[in-house]
C-alpha cells in the first residue's frame, strides 16, 4: 500500500505581536496554542479538506491525518488543533485514521507510516521540518528549499505519477490576506 497523495501544510497561525495571544479551544490563554485568526483557519480547513459538494471531495479528503505529538523538544499544540475541526468533521462521516504519534523532529520514522498508508494523507506540520519530510520520499521531486514564516495559507501536494511524485501548491484562500501565489 502506497498514499496516492500526500498534502502538506503548516500548522495555522500562532501568538506573535501582530496576531495576538495564544488561545485553548476553552479560550484558555497558552502561549503554545493558535492565536483566534489560527483558530478561524482551521474552522475553515475543515471544509477546505471535506467539502459539501462531493465532485471536489475526492482528491481532497484525506483518508489519514498526521500532526506530530507533544514531547520534550516541542510543548507546541497548533498542528493538532489546526486539524481537529477536520478530523471531528472526517469522524461524523467516516472512517479517519488519525496520527500524533510521531514527534515533530522525527522524520523519517512520520514519513515511512504515510508512505504506509493507503488514499489521501494529510500532515500538518512546522513550517521549518516540511521542507526535509519530503526528502524522506523516494522519487520525490524538487521542492522549495523553505517555508515562509508569514505563509500559513498554503497546501503543497505530491501525486504518485509512473516513476515517482509530482509537486503542485494550492492555495487556500480562506482568509483575507491569503495570498494566491505559490511558495518559491
Amino acid at each position: 500500500m502506497a498514499p496516492e497523495r500526500i498534502m502538506f501544510i503548516r500548522h495555522a497561525e500562532k501568538p506573535t505581536a501582530s496576531e495576538g495571544i495564544g488561545i485553548e479551544a476553552d479560550g484558555k490563554a497558552d502561549d503554545e496554542s493558535l492565536a483566534v485568526r489560527g483558530w478561524q483557519r482551521a474552522g475553515a480547513l475543515a471544509r477546505f479538506f471535506c467539502p459539501i459538494h462531493e465532485t471536489h471531495s475526492a482528491r481532497l479528503t484525506p483518508a489519514t491525518v498526521f500532526a506530530p505529538g507533544n514531547g520534550p523538544a516541542s510543548k507546541s499544540k497548533r498542528a493538532m488543533q489546526t486539524v481537529a475541526p477536520l478530523v471531528a468533521l472526517l469522524q461524523e462521516t467516516s472512517q479517519v485514521n488519525y496520527v500524533t504519534a510521531h514527534l515533530k523532529d522525527d522524520g523519517q520514522a512520520l514519513m515511512r507510516d504515510v508512505l504506509a498508508q493507503p488514499g489521501v494523507v494529510l500532515i500538518a506540520w512546522e513550517h521549518k521540518v516540511l521542507p526535509s519530510l519530503i526528502g524522506h520520499v523516494p522519487g520525490a521531486p524538487a521542492v522549495p528549499a523553505t517555508w515562509p514564516e508569514d505563509r500559513f495559507d498554503m497546501v503543497w501536494i505530491l501525486d504518485r505519477v509512473p516513476g515517482g511524485w509530482s509537486f503542485s501548491q494550492l492555495p487556500q484562500l480562506l482568509l483575507a490576506g491569503d495570498i494566491a501565489g505559490p511558495i518559491s
